[in-house]
């Protein structure tokens, strides 16, 4: 099950989405020191958070992508009425209310795989996003590296079903185009390192058959839980989509 919870916040003090790293070390401090322990051994962590600003208003959104990884929404010290203390910058939150949603395996296939989805989608990359590539930061998306990393994260995420298959990134990379884009370079620094990054919009367009178009849908959803890229549990890669319905197939 995927479960997506939002922390609507009270602060006094300068929040912007970097300042995720430092609700992921609050987070930590608050769950069973045996499961963070197989948490830092994951490469593949089965969760991203981030920390979503604007308009006067902040959230601390945490997204978990396994039965498992589920016990760090049920934290202690995170419900309506808590106090975030960020030790870093010494710095405490309220936390105003609670939002909480959940996506079945089930309820994500019939809504994307199973269904008939348009072919032309908006995604935003909420935070700063990056990609690893050949041991360096690459602060741009292609085709190839959005559905790598969301290819890996789904099937690391699902241990009974697998997408990952001989031509599938090949498929893809020639079905889906980049129909527009609005992009910007900026930063995201962790530990003192500073990771050159991108955020924006991307415009994408599938021109391949409807089973093609539904698993991008799949792909895209489950992204919006487990984010895109590097660095997701940090508050990197956070992504929302927006489908378009497109007259010309």
């Amino acid at each position: 099950m995927l479960i997506r919870v939002k922390y609507h916040l009270q602060y006094e003090f300068s929040l912007s989405s970097r300042s995720a790293s430092l609700f992921q070390g609050a987070l930590m401090q608050r769950i069973d020191p045996a499961y963070g322990a197989v948490l830092h051994r994951s490469e593949l962590k089965p969760y991203s958070q981030y920390v979503d600003c604007g308009a006067g208003q902040a959230m601390w959104v945490l997204q978990t992508l396994t039965d498992e990884a589920a016990q760090l929404t049920e934290a202690p010290g995170l419900s309506e009425g808590c106090t975030i203390y960020l030790e870093h910058n010494d710095h405490s939150l309220q936390i105003t209310s609670v939002e909480r949603e959940c996506l079945t395996q089930d309820e994500l296939l019939q809504q994307t795989f199973f269904a008939q989805c348009p072919n032309i989608i908006k995604i935003k990359f909420l935070t700063p996003t990056a990609f690893k590539v050949q041991g360096r930061y690459q602060n741009y998306p292609t085709i190839r590296h959005i559905f790598g990393s969301l290819v890996q994260k789904y099937d690391a995420a699902n241990t009974q079903t697998e997408i990952a298959g001989e031509g599938l990134l090949d498929e893809l990379d020639r079905f889906v185009a980049v129909f527009g884009y609005h992009l910007r370079s900026t930063s995201f620094s962790v530990e003192g390192i500073r990771i050159p990054a991108f955020s924006g919009e991307l415009l994408l367009k599938i021109h391949g058959p409807q089973q093609l178009v539904n698993l991008v849908h799949l792909l895209l959803r489950f992204g919006t839980y487990s984010g895109v890229g590097i660095k997701t549990a940090m508050g990197m890669g956070a992504l929302q989509m927006i489908e378009r319905r497109d007259q010309q197939k």
